[in-house]
């Protein structure tokens, strides 16, 4: 209904962005909390970390959007250095060392990589990457991202490890999440524009309020000062360690593949054909978020295809409604009695709308896939490469510690790994003659 350049009516403003916050809120928030427990952070700390994380996703949100690739692409938590978080942790403390360390060398390391990747921007080298993205490859991508995440988001739906760690299906909240499920599907399909538009925003609502009314509500953390800046370098002062430094940069270099995607998938979605400029500048502030990421000392930060979906249902490309979402989502960073309201939101709600969104980036897949013919070479590359990679997400996380951290988390990755098999068999191994 509006386009990149379009200003909606304020109260179609109001609405996109609130849809915009909350969408970035639930997909976002799982991340921290997961990171601040395993790094031994008491509930104070811990809710510090979770504000730091959603200040500066709305303010690289922001700079994205205004200087950086120029389209409404929430910035998010990187599945990869997550992995990173973890793997790094679980191999430190098994040799005696502290996590706040482990977390100080993942500072440096965050800063680092992010230099890297201006100088990649600055450079040109992004345009390079983005011309062997074919449809083979970003149809790939997308399926091989509906796939990882298709886990974790149904997991979350069921109600698993809700209310405790441990803790199995639970029926009644399983029911409630597949019931939000159809019913967002409903207004997706529903004849009224605006029921259509924010159908997702409405779905959360709707779930928060059920989850009130029967007391499911997790216990809230006591807020504390009524105003608190992000504190710089959250864990100390950043550690030298060679090998995550090594680490972070080939993450970094890999997740490119994350930022081009994305930038094609949205901009398919919006209707607009992707420039050189805007690889460019994505690429430059995509290091900015990772030196700022460093900085905060948060888990570094990466535009999410989850994006796509959400323009899709709400059919709203506007520049404004995320603009002002990406404010709010600094302000909940910087509000503390906010945040902990917010940060409230149930889980299972989230994982609820966001099977819709995803729904829709398995479908951009189908669909690019559709943008060829799939002869036999074509079909060979696709099958190769989504069979190598669903195959690696079911690989035991134990089963690789006995690798180098490099290679635990790269082959640990079945997405990244994916999208590079895809792309090895059709530039080396198959490549046609031009």
């Amino acid at each position: 209904m509006y386009g990149l350049n379009e200003t909606p009516p304020l109260s179609v403003t109001v609405t996109a962005a609130s849809q915009w916050f909350f969408v970035t809120l639930s997909s976002s928030l799982v991340v921290p909390l997961a990171i601040g427990e395993m790094y031994g952070l008491h509930a104070s700390q811990l809710s510090q970390f979770v504000q730091q994380t959603f200040f500066f996703i709305g303010l690289v949100s922001l700079l994205q959007i205004l200087f950086g690739h120029r389209l409404p692409i929430t910035e998010g938590p990187a599945g990869m250095w997550w992995g990173i978080f973890v793997i790094l942790a679980n191999l430190g403390m098994a040799a005696g060392q502290a996590p706040r360390e482990i977390a100080q060398s993942l500072e440096l390391g965050l800063i680092v990589a992010g230099i890297m990747l201006i100088i990649l921007g600055a450079t040109g080298f992004i345009e390079k990457i983005e011309k062997i993205f074919t449809p083979l490859v970003s149809g790939s991508y997308l399926v091989l991202l509906a796939a990882s995440l298709s886990g974790p988001v149904v997991k979350g739906m069921l109600g698993i490890d809700y209310f405790s760690p441990g803790s199995g299906v639970q029926p009644a909240l399983a029911a409630v999440s597949l019931g939000l499920v159809f019913f967002t599907f409903v207004m997706i399909r529903s004849r009224f524009k605006y029921i259509r538009s924010f159908a997702i925003l409405i779905s959360m609502v709707v779930g928060w309020l059920i989850y009130l009314a029967t007391g499911w509500i997790k216990p809230l953390q006591e807020a504390g000062a009524l105003f608190s800046l992000p504190k710089l370098f959250f864990w100390g002062p950043p550690v030298l360690h060679v090998g995550t430094i090594l680490t972070s940069l080939i993450t970094a270099l890999i997740l490119l593949t994350n930022l081009i995607a994305s930038i094609a998938v949205v901009s398919q979605v919006v209707g607009v054909r992707p420039q050189e400029e805007n690889y460019r500048r994505g690429g430059i502030m995509t290091g900015v978020a990772h030196i700022l990421s460093g900085v905060g000392g948060i888990v570094g930060l990466v535009p999410l295809s989850i994006a796509a979906g959400v323009i899709q249902v709400s059919r709203i490309a506007s520049r404004l409604p995320f603009i002002v979402g990406s404010v709010m989502m600094m302000l909940l960073g910087i509000l503390p009695p906010v945040s902990r309201i917010l940060a409230g939101l149930p889980s299972p709600v989230g994982y609820a709308v966001m099977f819709v969104t995803f729904t829709q980036l398995l479908g951009f897949g189908l669909r690019d896939f559709g943008r060829v013919i799939l002869d036999e070479r074509k079909i060979l590359i696709v099958g190769f490469g989504l069979l190598g990679g669903i195959g690696l997400m079911f690989v035991p996380p134990e089963a690789l510690r006995s690798l180098p951290p490099i290679f635990s988390n790269l082959f640990g990755n079945g997405l990244v790994m994916g999208v590079l098999l895809v792309i090895f068999m059709e530039q080396v191994v198959m490549r046609q003659k031009s």
